[in-house]
């Protein structure tokens, strides 16, 4: 009987030298390995998938955390069981694991702490180059677009007027002008955009009468209703070095001080290659890349805020902005012109759309973003139309509209089929003529003179 008590001993023995290092080294491994991929598990949490028709979404939570920790469990279980060392009792393992999980509590610590405070801070969108992505804003009479937020319709009717292929309230134009032609164009929001015609048609006219040089001029309007002094940019971005521009006038500075839910530049989406887009897109839902895009960034630092909602375009951020449109202009060959928004007294309705904290507050800000609007065209050296100042006056209170931002007829162009004569509009009349008295000047000057051949 005593060989075989031997034999039995002995094969236990056999089985726990090799058996219980492997099982421990095993358990450990997939332990090294879940370490490893938890932060790929935290960055698609929650984790969508997309299968034809279906979409299912998984919201991991903390759930994946259980799995490195049991699996420390059962090989701490191992090793005491089998006496095996295993992989977690060389030094070799031990200090990238204990470094991965210093770096893992310290993150978790981050995030929590973060969320503990609320902390929440809104990054742009994603969409991948080369591809159709959807996107955007639902605004009325327009189509939603992820770059820009939202945009007009072509063919579609806006404000009584019919929206061009090019997509504005103009005119139908061609992108590429013709050889000998200058050309001239606008670029704004709604004041820009308003009009049965808009100034910049009112200029066209007077161009086309008389013409500051020998040469044939137009302009054309690329005014938006709504827009700010990012879609602006990014609009020039998109189509204004197309349309070949020789001057370009910027004219905003009053949806980029209305409060809103989100800034412009959070809802506006940035233009990725697929891999890189997508990686971002996971991280810009995590509060640390939030906090660490936040102070990194001036454009997203410490946004001044009302009651959560935010300026669409803060005053550092449209600075910083209108100069770097400038820069475009310049870039595209073409003179930019900067117009300074006047006003008249804003009405208590502004408060309905809670577009500000009072009347006073808005006209305070206004005031703010108009001298913004004088020191970067100063700064820059771009020529400066300062409207605010020509039209402060008490003589001019009649070109402005009720609401003491738009001029003439603008709450009633909805219902005005035909175009209108030029003394019906006095403000926009009188806004076109200073801009064409601007061109004027602007062809004798240096800038003129320098700018590249077109």
């Amino acid at each position: 009987m005593q060989p075989q008590t031997d034999t039995g001993t002995r094969v236990r023995k056999d089985a726990r030298r090799w058996l219980g290092p492997l099982l421990t080294g095993l358990v450990d491994g997939l332990f090294f390995i879940a370490l490893l991929i938890l932060p790929l598990v935290w960055l698609a949490n929650p984790l969508h998938w997309k299968v034809g028709p279906l979409h299912l979404t998984v919201h991991w939570g903390w759930k994946p955390v259980l799995a490195p920790v049991l699996l420390l469990l059962a090989g701490a279980g191992l090793r005491r069981s089998w006496l095996a060392r295993g992989l977690l009792g060389r030094p070799s393992f031990q200090k990238p694991a204990l470094a991965l999980i210093s770096i893992y509590l310290f993150m978790a610590a981050f995030e929590g702490m973060l969320a503990w405070r609320g902390f929440a801070a809104h990054l742009p969108p994603v969409v991948f180059v080369g591809q159709n992505n959807a996107g955007g804003k639902q605004v009325v009479d327009t189509l939603p677009d992820p770059e820009l937020i939202f945009r007009f319709k072509p063919g579609s009717l806006f404000e009584g007027r019919r929206i061009n292929q090019l997509g504005f309230r103009d005119r139908e134009v061609e992108v590429r002008k013709k050889p000998g032609t200058r050309r001239v164009v606008c670029l704004g929001d709604s004041v820009t955009g308003q009009g049965l015609p808009g100034y910049p048609q009112l200029l066209h006219e007077r161009l086309q009468t008389a013409p500051p040089t020998p040469e044939a001029w137009e302009a054309l309007n690329l005014g938006v209703h709504g827009y700010s002094v990012l879609q602006g940019l990014r609009l020039f971005e998109r189509l204004g070095a197309a349309l070949q521009p020789d001057v370009v006038t910027i004219y905003f500075g009053w949806n980029d001080h209305w409060l809103s839910t989100q800034s412009d530049r959070s809802q506006m989406a940035v233009k990725m290659a697929a891999s890189s887009g997508r990686l971002y897109a996971h991280l810009r839902t995590k509060r640390s890349f939030m906090f660490l895009s936040t102070l990194l960034n001036p454009a997203h630092r410490w946004l001044p805020h009302y009651h959560d909602r935010w300026y669409r375009v803060p005053p550092e951020e449209y600075r910083d902005v209108l100069g770097r449109l400038i820069d475009a202009v310049r870039a595209a060959g073409a003179v930019p012109v900067v117009i300074t928004a006047p006003r008249r007294g804003l009405p208590e309705t502004l408060m309905q759309k809670s577009y500000a904290e009072s009347v006073a507050k808005a006209e305070q800000i206004h005031a703010r973003y108009v001298e913004l609007t004088r020191d970067e065209a100063r700064r820059h050296g771009a020529v400066l139309l300062d409207l605010a100042v020509l039209f402060a006056g008490p003589e001019c209170d009649r070109y402005f509209a009720p609401d003491g931002i738009h001029f003439d007829l603008y709450p009633k162009e909805h219902f005005i089929e035909q175009p209108v004569p030029p003394e019906a509009q006095p403000g926009l009349t009188r806004v076109a003529a200073e801009l064409h008295r601007t061109l004027q000047t602007v062809v004798l000057s240096d800038a003129w003179q320098t700018r590249p051949s077109r």
